[in-house]
């Protein structure tokens, strides 16, 4: 199952923000959150998408998952704890 298709248990509009604040925003919110739980980040800032959200997920052992908006402006970041 995606991670786009579990239910979220909120959504973070991280549009507009350069490195860190993805990951400091990922970070505060996943810290929140309880096991299992998927949260949506909206990230428009690229090198976050590609490299430094994938490797703040992978050092902290949560799951992730990559989609491209329909509107083709900005990625769905999910993040499962």
């Amino acid at each position: 199952m995606s991670l786009k298709d579990e239910k979220l248990l909120k959504t973070e509009d991280c549009r507009g923000q350069k490195c860190p604040y993805p990951n400091l925003s990922a970070k505060r919110a996943v810290k929140e959150a309880d096991e299992g739980d998927v949260i949506d980040f909206w990230v428009d800032y690229e090198p976050a998408i590609k490299e430094s959200l994938p490797t703040l997920c992978e050092r902290a052992g949560w799951q992730c998952e990559v989609v491209r908006d329909e509107s083709d402006a900005y990625w769905h970041f999910y993040i499962k704890k």
